[in-house]
Order: C-alpha cells, then sequence, then structure tokens
C-alpha cells in the first residue's frame, strides 16, 4: 500500500472518525472554542493568491476566500478533491477564486516558484515522509517574504506527558480501527513547540507567532508547549 491508497481509505471509503475530548464541555463553551482553521485564518493577512497544502474537503480555503483574490487547495486523496469541489458549488455556486487538484507533496508541489502570498498546512507535516523535503517546496512556491502557516499535534501537551507517564502511548490521531486507518491515523512524526520551530526555521523561514487552538485557546496560550494539544506556526520566508 502506498501513501495515496492509505488516504483513500480513510477518506473514499470513510473510515476515519473524528474525536472531540470534551464534547459536553465544548458545547456549554463553544464561543471559547478555537478550531485550528480559525486559528490558521486569524493569522493569514490576506494578498493575491494561497496555497492549502492537504487541503481535504476545503473548509479552510472556502474560509480564506475572503482574504485573497484566488485560492487553491491540493490534497493527496482524489476523494478529498471531489468532495472539496462539490461543497463549493454547493455554497458559492461555483469555483470562482477556487482553484483543487490532486497532488502528492511526498514528489512535488506542482505549482512554479514564488507563486503564492501564503501558504497554510493544517494537520498535515505529520504525515509526510520527509518534513523538510515538504516545507522546502512550500518555501520554494511562496514568493519572497510570503507567510507560512503550519499546524500540528503537540506532543508535549500536558495530557501526553501524563499518558507517558503512566506508561500509555499518546494518540494523536483517531484512537479507533488503526489497522484500516494506518498506525495513529497515519502520523509518521511528533513535533514538540520547540522541535517544530527547528524544523521551520531550518527549512528557511522565520518565525513570526506561535499558539495554539482548542477550547479556552485565548488562556493556554501563554504557555502553548505544555497547554495546547497543538502548535501552530506563523512563519515569513527568508
Amino acid at each position: 500500500m502506498n501513501e495515496k491508497e492509505l488516504y483513500e481509505r480513510q477518506y473514499g471509503e470513510k473510515k476515519i472518525s473524528s474525536v472531540n475530548s470534551f464534547p459536553l464541555l465544548r458545547m456549554v463553551l463553544k464561543r471559547f472554542d478555537l478550531h485550528r482553521e480559525d486559528l490558521a485564518i486569524s493569522l493569514l493577512d490576506g494578498g493575491e493568491k494561497m496555497l492549502d497544502v492537504g487541503c481535504g474537503n476545503g473548509s479552510l480555503v472556502f474560509k480564506a476566500r475572503g482574504k485573497f483574490k484566488e485560492v487553491f487547495g491540493i490534497d493527496i486523496s482524489p476523494s478529498r478533491i471531489e468532495e472539496a469541489k462539490i461543497n463549493a458549488v454547493r455554497q458559492f455556486r461555483n469555483l470562482d477564486g477556487m482553484s483543487f487538484s490532486s497532488c502528492n507533496i511526498n514528489e512535488k508541489i506542482d505549482f512554479p516558484d514564488n507563486m503564492f502570498d501564503a501558504a497554510t498546512s493544517i494537520a498535515v507535516i505529520e504525515h509526510v515522509f520527509d518534513p523538510y523535503f515538504v516545507i522546502g517546496e512550500i518555501r520554494r512556491v511562496l514568493r519572497p517574504g510570503g507567510i507560512f502557516i503550519g499546524e500540528v499535534p503537540n506532543i508535549a501537551y500536558i495530557r501526553q506527558r501524563i499518558h507517558l507517564l503512566c506508561g500509555k502511548l499518546p494518540v494523536t490521531s483517531s484512537p479507533y480501527n488503526w489497522k484500516e486507518i494506518g498506525w495513529d491515523g497515519g502520523h509518521l512524526h511528533y513535533f514538540t513547540k520547540k522541535t517544530f520551530c527547528r524544523l521551520i526555521e531550518e527549512s528557511g523561514f522565520r518565525i513570526l507567532e506561535v499558539s495554539g487552538s482548542g477550547l479556552l485557546a485565548q488562556f493556554r496560550n501563554f504557555y502553548p508547549s505544555l497547554l495546547t494539544g497543538d502548535i501552530c506556526v506563523k512563519a515569513q520566508k527568508c
């Protein structure tokens, strides 16, 4: 099985299930629950063209549409790309200002150098074979001074530390049916705030801001390396 077949199994066959922690508390405190996509959107300044790497069903592309004249989404799963196109037509009646295409970023991002003002990659880098190569590709397609928003699960989150202390394996994806959807949902790498920032800096970016999403994120972000379940970095191409 290759990586494309794995994610087609997850999404094309709809075998992956998303799980929210503390569902009842999130329902009560919904207004204080910051979704990772909304965090990414808040960090984007806007511009001419944006690329969402690993766009899934297109939800982040739709949210970014008001900040950019053209928004592009790529994903390894053809089923997800078709879903994104269908969702776009349902919400906006057409694909004006949006473009979706299938792309295996482990091999290459199929766009020319210096094309985009901004790029996002939400819950993707932990899946790829070579994070340095992929972030290098993202840097290549960004114009000089372009902005990159990257987000990954935080293995140093306090809950994960407690799991390790108790001899349990921290789970950073769906906790169910791993035999069908890949070990830990296909996550290949694990990051802390320090290691994720190091990866991005060594790939030719300057870190501008580090934060995390989730319930009561505005309070937990005073110490994201310990208190948030993910790490979201805003960086600028050097």
